[in-house]
């Protein structure tokens, strides 16, 4: 409930660190009480942790449709993320934390990727609105190609970092017999698609009386080119990372 007020109120580096990192350590907590500290017992939870993979992504995908504030969108993007690494928790075996692992670095690459670009536009736009994004490809069309990248990979668009994080933690649910939560996550991944695809209309249909480019400062251009370079590479290479992450989580079921 806090988030998408926070996101929108709180500077715009700050959010990007706010979006991914306390996530991060949630998640490596949770596991950890989850997996080390209740052992079998985790077994009667994995129903009730399936509902609410499920009523997290409903939530966040729904209500991120009718945002005019592009930080507020992503604010209740993040949350129905959250609804699909639950999912790999859910599936309570090394594979879906390996995933669950997997999708939090993707997600810290597309999401903190995006509010970069989002820092930029502020800058230039002095406004956190969709509609500063309108004509963006013509003004700076390599800032625009960056937006379009991230929001492509949080929508799991094939072949980004975003599609492996998803499918692979679809895979190791589907393994688990949790059929439902992953047919609704897929339904609701087309969702999100919808609402990302509008900033990129904005971006690249909507036309803008705006024809001064977006000016984006040395150290910012690097970081969204790190962040470029993490969502292909790990988009065109995930197996060592997959690898690694299963490595990983065996050694919780050890």
């Amino acid at each position: 409930m806090g988030a998408p007020d926070t996101y929108e109120a709180a500077s715009t580096p700050f959010v990007a660190w706010l979006a991914v990192a306390p996530k991060a350590a949630g998640f490596i907590a949770l596991t950890r009480l989850y997996v080390e500290g209740m052992g079998q017992a985790s077994l009667v939870w994995q129903p009730t942790v399936a509902a609410v993979a499920g009523m997290t992504i409903v939530t966040g995908n729904l209500m991120a449709i009718p945002q005019q504030n592009i930080k507020r969108l992503l604010a209740y993007s993040g949350i129905a993320h959250i609804g699909y690494m639950l999912i790999g928790l859910a599936s309570l075996s090394s594979n879906g934390i390996a995933m669950v692992l997997f999708y939090l670095v993707a997600y810290l690459f597309g999401n903190m990727g995006a509010f970069f670009v989002v820092e930029a536009v502020s800058r230039s736009e002095k406004s956190d609105q969709i509609v500063a994004y309108r004509g963006l490809a013509q003004r700076s069309p390599l800032l625009a190609l960056a937006m379009l990248v991230f929001l492509l990979s949080l929508g799991g668009i094939p072949f980004v970092a975003g599609f492996w994080a998803k499918l692979y933690v679809f895979t190791a649910a589907i393994e688990r017999g949790l059929y439902g939560v992953v047919f609704l996550g897929a339904v609701l991944t087309i969702v999100a698609l919808y609402y990302y695809l509008l900033v990129a209309r904005e971006m690249y249909i909507e036309k803008s009386d705006i024809e001064t480019p977006v000016a984006v400062p040395g150290l910012l251009g690097a970081v969204i080119f790190v962040c470029i370079v993490g969502v292909v590479g790990i988009g065109l290479y995930p197996g060592p990372w997959v690898e690694s992450f299963q490595r990983v989580a065996l050694a919780l079921f050890t």
